[in-house]
């Protein structure tokens, strides 16, 4: 039970480079998803767009561990 108390720190913090990699990963996501639904649109083949839409439920958890992370990080890797 002691486990489950709001204050303890979860052996998954993140430092500071590594919360820089999940941000830039997460961005490159969603430039990624712009750019096949934006070929979709311009190209031959609308396929891209659906292509883009399938790419949203990895989106959905990387920004659920991202959140996560926020939440439950020690605030001495703060600096």
């Amino acid at each position: 039970i002691s486990a489950l108390s709001l204050g303890v720190e979860p052996a998954n913090a993140l430092s500071f480079p590594t919360w820089m990699v999940h941000v830039s990963s997460v961005s490159e996501w969603c430039a990624a998803m712009a750019l096949a639904w934006r070929l979709g649109e311009v190209g031959p083949n609308s396929a891209w767009k659906g292509f883009s839409l399938s790419m949203a439920p990895s989106l959905a958890g990387a920004l659920t561990a991202c959140t996560f992370h926020l939440y439950y990080n020690s605030p001495s890797l703060a600096a």
